[in-house]
């Protein structure tokens, strides 16, 4: 009996410790805890956004998931001031089609069912996380976009400096992109000091993987 019971308690507490795994904390931005299931889950949303359908059963190595990590580090950290501003609210509508745009990736209904039973969210959590990524968005156009634009001195001063050679208008978009970038990373800084961000585990080792679902 005494066996049976220590038995049972170390089956326990095998299946505590995998569940624990499971849901492994990897960051925490303003007291909001992400969990390697969740960025594995946002992870493949973002994937067939970009991509498509297929990437639904795509394997995510952990480089994948460190990248991922930083992205998402980030739009929490800029959300984190969008909702302390209270700016860019979405309606329903807006979601919904954000949603609809998605699933429309997917070819039947079934498939998309699939998908959402795969990443273990409903379709209301899965809108919930393009309606973050939307805010984020329009937060990052309206601070960057109107500053990003060159001036034609600026673009004048670079053309010369490469001898007044090769395209003029790739050269505006190449320095417009360089510009923007920089502006970002200068925002992303400032907004960064100002969150408490902690990264518990920055998924840089590369030796494991996670498939399809949780990983």
């Amino acid at each position: 009996m005494r066996a049976l019971l220590v038995l049972a308690l170390a089956a326990g507490a095998l299946r505590a410790q995998e569940r624990q795994l499971l849901d492994e904390v990897v960051a925490v931005v303003d007291a909001h805890s992400v969990t390697l299931s969740e960025l594995a889950a946002e992870t493949r949303i973002r994937m067939v956004e970009q991509q498509g359908a297929q990437m639904a059963v795509a394997q995510l190595d952990r480089a994948l998931l460190a990248a991922s990590l930083r992205r998402l580090v980030q739009e929490r950290v800029v959300l984190s001031e969008v909702e302390r501003l209270k700016l860019f609210d979405l309606d329903h509508a807006e979601v919904e089609t954000a949603l609809a745009r998605l699933r429309a990736r997917f070819p039947t209904p079934a498939a998309w069912d699939a998908f959402t039973h795969q990443v273990e969210l409903t379709d209301n959590e899965i809108g919930a996380v393009l309606a973050r990524e939307l805010r984020v968005a329009r937060y990052l156009d309206n601070r960057l976009k109107l500053a990003a634009q060159l001036r034609d001195s600026e673009l004048e001063e670079a053309w010369k400096a490469q001898g007044g050679r090769g395209d003029r208008e790739a050269l505006r978009q190449k320095l417009s992109k360089e510009k923007y970038e920089r502006l970002l990373t200068d925002l992303l800084g400032e907004l960064r000091r100002k969150a408490s961000v902690r990264i518990v585990d920055p998924l840089d080792d590369a030796t494991r993987s996670v498939a399809a679902g949780r990983p």
